[in-house]
């Protein structure tokens, strides 16, 4: 079973950063290639589904991502009742957050209007729009499997074991491929069913990862976490658990739903800009691995230290963590400069949007390792509790920078693709240096989960 570990030199607060980071780098990688095999397969199809695989991918994690986001809570809780060695108390915060999982999936429901609504609004290419929509109404019956997944894993990491959840993104993925591939291009007696096929595809291998994850979670950690007793939560309870883990979800989603209305945008400069930036981005994805994985072990490490009543570690944690993922991030950035003019080889024949992925991929190098220090400072207020922080500034950089920013750029000023991704890259820069500001000052370390 998994041991509470406390190091108290930096060279153990890295090991420890190491050792969690290292198998969810994997499990980033496996999720990655969840989206990335939909972008392969169907580049193979036509340039319109590689654009609308792309624009749907960002209209459905916006909103997975509100409620994924919110049950993403689970580490904050967890870790902290973890490093303060109660773990039966751990494991009720678990229970609550799949109930609550279930709670909110009916939601889904009001979504397809709301999709619809969002492309009368924003009018992109018509061809992109009817595919888009397509893929994405098959992918919302993704998400009731999802939300159980996110529990299993939020457990999982708060009690510092990630390997598991790195079995279980790989077991994931490649289920996907092979449902993928039979079912887009038609094999094996199955019609060829293109763009369907790919979210069907998708939506098979997280019903079955979910299946998996609660087996092993209970299997392995019900007598030690007693989760063999059920109770109902209390609305008091699924009001506290409420308070830290929507503002995540939110701050996922807003962030999400403002690169949607940035691909949205950039679909209105041409079919091959928007099927560039889907290349560059799948890509960049790479970059977020180390990023992310570090975010989630020094937010769980924060949380596990703060139970411990050990705020001295969780703040050497999260510098710590910020300097590694800015140096993890800033090599892949010199690869994405070195290697740009091969990227869009890989995915697709077309020239043209070879060359303006080369472009991207250039801009997205300045960069990465900046972003490392963002995504990672976030994640360790994330694990103090201090989400409706994070939320706040997330939602005002979204809308109040971001997208005027890409618009003003983009079409006020007439710089096009270019001035598009500048106006994103401005908005990673400001944001980054909000979330060092508020670690710095150290006002998180106050904050009571309860």
């Amino acid at each position: 079973m998994e041991q509470l570990r406390q190091p108290r030199t930096k060279t153990g607060l890295s090991k420890e950063l190491i050792r969690l980071a290292s198998p969810m780098i994997l499990a980033n990688l496996a999720y990655t290639l969840l989206g990335a095999a939909d972008t392969f397969f169907l580049g193979r199809v036509s340039t319109v589904a590689l654009g609308a695989v792309g624009l749907a991918s960002m209209m459905f994690l916006t909103f997975s991502l509100l409620m994924r986001g919110t049950i993403n809570g689970a580490t904050t809780f967890v870790s902290r009742m973890y490093g303060a060695g109660n773990k039966p108390q751990a494991g009720k915060h678990f229970q609550s957050f799949l109930i609550l999982s279930l709670v909110i999936t009916p939601l889904i429901l009001f979504l397809p209007t709301l999709f619809r609504l969002y492309f009368d609004a924003l009018r992109p290419d018509p061809a992109v729009a009817e595919q888009a929509l397509l893929y994405v109404s098959i992918r919302l019956w993704e998400i009731p499997f999802s939300l159980l997944v996110t529990a299993c894993i939020g457990f999982l990491v708060g009690i510092g074991n990630s390997r598991t959840p790195m079995i279980l993104s790989w077991m994931a993925v490649i289920i996907n491929i092979g449902a993928n591939y039979v079912l887009i291009f038609g094999h094996f007696g199955f019609p060829a069913m293109g763009i369907a096929g790919a979210a069907w595809g998708t939506v098979f291998a997280v019903a079955v990862q979910a299946a998996a994850a609660i087996f092993i979670v209970f299997r392995r950690y019900g007598e030690e976490y007693d989760l063999g007793s059920w109770q109902m939560p209390r609305l008091q309870t699924l009001w506290i658990i409420g308070k830290v883990g929507l503002p995540m979800g939110v701050t996922e989603s807003m962030e999400l739903a403002a690169f949607s209305t940035f691909f949205a945008l950039i679909s209105r400069l041409g079919t091959a800009e928007l099927a560039a930036s889907q290349i560059a981005n799948q890509v960049a994805a790479i970059a977020f691995m180390p990023g992310f994985a570090l975010s989630a072990a020094t937010g769980s490490l924060v949380g596990r230290f703060m139970g411990a009543n050990k705020l001295h570690l969780s703040q050497s944690v999260g510098y710590r963590g910020a300097i590694m993922g800015a140096g993890a991030m800033g090599f892949l950035g010199v690869m994405f400069w070195v290697f740009s003019a091969q990227v869009g080889r890989i995915f697709t024949t077309d020239p043209q949007v070879i060359e303006l992925t080369r472009v991207i991929m250039r801009m997205m190098a300045f960069y990465q390792a900046f972003d490392g220090f963002n995504i990672v400072f976030r994640g360790a207020l994330n694990g103090a509790g201090d989400t409706r922080f994070t939320m706040a500034i997330t939602t005002i950089g979204s809308w109040a920078v971001f997208i005027p920013s890409v618009y003003l750029l983009a079409f006020g000023l007439g710089v096009g693709l270019v001035g598009a991704w500048l106006g994103a890259i401005f908005y990673i820069l400001s944001i980054g240096l909000v979330f060092f500001g508020r670690f710095w000052r150290g006002s998180w370390k106050t904050i009571q989960l309860t």
